[in-house]
């Protein structure tokens, strides 16, 4: 039996114990960075600078946080030995990959589901290696909500930065909101620009969500699944909340009369759907300086067709062909500049 030192408290660790994982170990104590924390599930929480003496009767101390990079850092600094260093997140990353291959003997079977991973086609880019400015994969945006779409998000940070180094103009939007994590992301790198988040907050609209059942794009479930959202939940990870502007409602009556004069950069159109995808373009395409970039999601999803309709749409409708640029993401987002 294993004897092992479990860093997180979160919901990944409870997850974990929740469905059984560690259950051939010995736990002897839970870590987490917060020192307002002393225990969990009746027992020590330890704190960073007692870790290593502490992992002195231990086996391994296992990483159960989505934070786990800067927990990483954290162990350099601590000085805490490399081989017993144990990951639950399947990164390609040489020495994150060492790590992951060490759960192995801890949880065979959690190493086996997590082996089929989304993170091993690939390293990162060589670029990232050197880049000091990188925020996917570090910090608030190492989760797996931006591991899942490390593509997308990767490729807006390099857009993003030719944006700033060309001094074009205009705020910054995202139109489907969702959960904010695309907000976040755009707002942390454009700490300066206003950022207008454009949903509903509560969900599809009623009446679009039944036309796209019905023309055979997406099922119940798909629209049941987008219903958890809110807009306290979106601004509350806003990097920098108060250049957030809250524009709820069904899309484009949500649009304020103040929005019509202004010039973007860049803007996100994730709405999934055929009709709300024509009508962010219809509104932000013409509204977009001469250099900026709208990224379309979902443009290559086999069971979103409507997005790919509502582009070719656009076009037919204003005579002309956008200037596009598809990307292999997770979902095949879709890259208009101007």
């Amino acid at each position: 039996m294993r004897k092992i030192i479990l860093w997180g408290t979160g919901g990944r660790t409870e997850y974990y114990l929740n469905n059984g994982c560690f259950g051939n170990c010995e736990i002897l104590f839970f870590a987490d960075s917060d020192l307002s924390k002393t225990e969990y599930k009746g027992m020590k929480i330890l704190h960073p600078d007692e870790i290593a003496e502490r992992l002195l009767s231990a086996d391994y101390l296992v990483i159960c946080s989505k934070a786990y990079i800067e927990i990483l850092k954290q162990c350099f600094n601590l000085r805490i030995p490399w081989e017993k260093i144990v990951l639950t997140d399947n990164n390609a990353e040489t020495l994150c990959k060492e790590a992951f291959e060490r759960l192995k003997d801890v949880d065979g079977k959690l190493y086996e589901n997590l082996s089929f991973g989304k993170y091993v086609i690939t390293k990162r880019n060589e670029y990232d290696k050197v880049d000091e400015a990188i925020r996917v994969g570090t910090g608030m945006f190492c989760g797996s909500e931006y591991l899942d779409e490390y593509f997308r998000f990767r490729t807006f940070e390099f857009v993003a930065k030719e944006i700033r180094r060309k001094n074009i103009e205009g705020a910054v939007a995202e139109l489907g909101v969702f959960r904010g994590v695309f907000s976040a992301l755009i707002n942390d790198i454009f700490p300066d620009r206003q950022i207008y988040l454009f949903d509903t907050f509560e969900g599809f609209n009623d009446e679009e969500a039944r036309r796209e059942i019905e023309n055979g794009y997406c099922d119940e479930s798909f629209i049941e699944a987008h219903k958890i959202s809110g807009e306290d939940a979106v601004m509350s990870a806003l990097p920098y909340p108060k250049k957030g502007v809250i524009c709820k409602g069904f899309f484009p009556s949500s649009i304020p009369e103040k929005v019509y004069e202004e010039k973007f950069a860049f803007v996100s159109l994730d709405v999934d759907f055929e009709e709300s995808t024509y009508q962010g373009l219809k509104f932000f395409y013409p509204r977009l300086s001469e250099g900026g970039a709208i990224f379309i999601h979902d443009y290559h999803t086999a069971s979103l067709e409507g997005v790919e309709i509502a582009v070719r749409r656009y076009e037919k409708d204003n005579r002309f062909d956008l200037k596009c640029v598809p990307i292999a993401d997770r979902a095949g987002t879709l890259i208009v500049m101007k």
